[in-house]
């Protein structure tokens, strides 16, 4: 159970770490940019995956 919530403390400072440098940010633009210009399938396509 400690070794549980260890591992999770150590992947929420991961997290946090990529959110303040910028990181989570530039993979979500990067990942909107290219679906963005794949036109209306690819955009149906992500839209019914959800």
């Amino acid at each position: 159970m400690l070794m549980a919530f260890l591992f999770m403390m150590a992947a929420l400072g991961l997290v946090w770490h990529s959110a303040r440098d910028g990181t989570l940010v530039r993979v979500a633009t990067d990942a909107a940019a290219h679906q963005a210009s794949g036109g209306a399938v690819p955009w149906l396509q992500d839209l019914l995956g959800f």
